[in-house]
């Protein structure tokens, strides 16, 4: 085959598969490369060039998949041609499982991430498809097929349009059973509806598996295209849950992004289970935004102090900069911040940066310095101190007993 026309392939297979591709010329390096996801640091050049120095000790036509740290997907296949060292073709990353946000956050944490790039971190793994092992055999044969000869381009000939009207169809009957099913679903959309503005996470998990099944019910709404339907019903409930969290006192640039980040993500899904795994992650974290960042408890004025501070929670936050964001006297808010919060404005900003840290010290890795940094402490004593003040723990007995594993400054 020659390597002109490597181009033309590996952006066919990308046209069919909607999977990242790249062609390593005999170098290693990319001569042709289509990449839709930003991938993240510990998934680039040195891991990629991993996987082409394997690939070399295979035959064409056998290909091969890669499972790396990060629990990304690979399929490989060395092209043939007659030079020594051959050039690889690489089909991915995707996924042979889907994960919940809580495994997606056990990576993050091993790989060394900061705060600020967890929700990116969690929209790249789970904008991924999902593909059983006879998909990935799938994408193996087609490899070997489409890179075993030019490509040949084609054309369009003859285009036919039927002008023959549409078959009118009869009126729908429903039955009493299917009534009664249409009047389940919309108490039910209602049920989970008032458990994310609640903050409920116990009845979101029971009524998400529920959901699942709804869905499944619209899933011939378009016929013969249950994907679609059920992409569509999707689209519907993201902004059903986002209503549901904005009622539960989420400020609204929170749900901007999480709204948008799903919004990519149904589309993106290739399968009904990517559809169903998704489901039950995004009622889970339009819940636990209420639980974490609600506001609803408090008066206007002490609601907008308590968002600037949750949505600046990795930088610097003085009293000053907090009542000049909201038109206020520094002195007034402290008082009345106190009086309405429970806690003072130290208080209150050190309470939810330790919660942040909690999520990372349920993992062995990243160490306990670069988890204060994380979440904005610019002191490791001064985190310890706090720490042990609102857990009654330090960092390290909190990570020992949390996962038995020894304490790493």
């Amino acid at each position: 085959m020659l390597t002109n026309n490597y181009g033309s392939t590996a952006d066919l297979i990308h046209s069919l598969t909607h999977i990242d591709i790249m062609v390593l010329e005999a170098s290693g390096h990319p001569m042709f490369k289509i990449q839709e996801n930003w991938l993240p640091e510990f998934q680039q050049s040195s891991k990629l060039q991993t996987i082409f120095t394997y690939a070399q000790k295979y035959q064409y036509p056998d290909y091969f998949t890669c499972t790396d740290p990060g629990q990304l997907n690979y399929v490989t296949l060395k092209l043939p041609t007659s030079a020594i060292k051959q050039p690889v073709v690489i089909l991915g990353p995707f996924l042979t499982t889907a994960f919940t946000i809580d495994e997606v956050n056990d990576i993050i944490a091993e790989n060394g991430y900061n705060i600020s790039e967890r929700s990116q971190l969690e929209q790249f793994y789970q904008s991924l498809p999902v593909l059983s092992s006879t998909q990935i055999n799938d994408l193996g044969t087609l490899l070997v097929n489409l890179f075993s000869k030019p490509l040949v381009p084609a054309t369009q000939g003859a285009k036919l349009i039927s002008n023959n009207p549409p078959t009118p169809k009869a009126g729908k009957i429903i039955d009493t059973e299917h009534q009664q099913q249409i009047v389940n679903n919309y108490l039910n959309e209602e049920k989970i509806t008032n458990a994310i503005a609640s903050g409920n996470e116990v009845a979101v998990r029971q009524l998400s598996q529920t959901m699942t099944k709804i869905f499944d019910s619209f899933s011939n709404r378009i016929p013969n295209k249950p994907l679609r339907s059920s992409k569509n019903i999707c689209f519907v409930f993201n902004t059903i849950c986002r209503i549901a969290a904005h009622k539960g006192g989420v400020h609204p640039l929170y749900l901007n992004d999480i709204s948008e980040k799903y919004a990519l993500l149904i589309e993106k899904q290739v399968n009904l289970q990517g559809l169903h795994t998704l489901v039950v992650s995004m009622t889970d974290e339009y819940c636990k935004l209420v639980q974490q960042v609600s506001t609803n408890d408090f008066s206007p004025m002490i609601k907008r102090a308590a968002d600037y501070i949750l949505l600046n929670l990795g930088h610097p936050i003085v009293l000053d900069k907090i009542a000049e964001s909201i038109g206020t006297n520094p002195s007034y808010l402290s008082r009345k911040f106190k009086q309405e919060a429970g806690l003072t404005i130290t208080e209150y900003i050190n309470t939810h940066r330790i919660k942040e840290a909690k999520q990372y010290l349920s993992s062995s890795q990243p160490s306990i310095t670069d988890i204060a940094m994380m979440v904005g402490f610019n002191d490791l004593n001064y985190f310890i101190r706090v720490f042990k003040k609102v857990t009654g723990k330090t960092p390290s007995q909190f990570r020992r007993k949390t996962t038995g594993a020894p304490a790493s400054k």
